[in-house]
This record gives C-alpha cells, sequence and structure tokens, in this order.
C-alpha cells in the first residue's frame, strides 16, 4: 500500500518540493548577501554592533524598495518581493551577529 502511495505521488504533481517560487528565492539569496555584507562593513569600520545591524537591514532594504518601484513601470512589482527582502536582511543580520 506504501509503495502505491508513493508512486500515485511521484506520478501526480500534488507534492511539490519547491515552496517558494525561484523570483523569491532570488529576493532572499541578494538581499541576505547584501545585508550580512553590509553588516560585517560597518562593524569593521565602526565596532557598532548596532550601527552594523541597522545599517546592514536598511541598505539591502533600500535596494529592494527602489528595484520594485522600478518594477512598477518595467516589469512586475509584487508586495510579496518586500517581504522576501525582509526576510533576506534579517538572516543576514543574524548569521552576521552570531559571529560578531
Amino acid at each position: 500500500m506504501y509503495k502505491a502511495l508513493i508512486i500515485f505521488f511521484m506520478i501526480t504533481n500534488i507534492v511539490s518540493a519547491q515552496v517558494l517560487r525561484q523570483d523569491k528565492q532570488m529576493h532572499i539569496g541578494t538581499t541576505y548577501a547584501l545585508s550580512a555584507t553590509v553588516t560585517s562593513l560597518v562593524y569593521k569600520k565602526t565596532g557598532d554592533k548596532k550601527k552594523a545591524m541597522v545599517y546592514g537591514f536598511i541598505l539591502p532594504m533600500v535596494a529592494g524598495v527602489a528595484k520594485e518601484v522600478y518594477d512598477i513601470n518595467h516589469g512586475d512589482p509584487d508586495v510579496k518581493d518586500i517581504l522576501a527582502n525582509t526576510v533576506g536582511s534579517t538572516l543576514g543580520i543574524i548569521t552576521i551577529r552570531i559571529t560578531l
């Protein structure tokens, strides 16, 4: 019975391994990399953890919002992209904060 269910789910496309669309994954990954980079560079320059976290969150978010504003006239704007940017920026800060 279990084998029949496994084969059924493999044949049909009911179960999908990809929960997030590729576009959202790119937003999360890009803002994660920007956030981690900015946070570490600001901390290295100033030695202030709080300032590094603020800059590490705000700069990638500004870039993400600017991209969505650009998409209003030249693409497909999506509010969920800003949410994905928030997730990426937050994860970047958390990653670097752990190592400081």
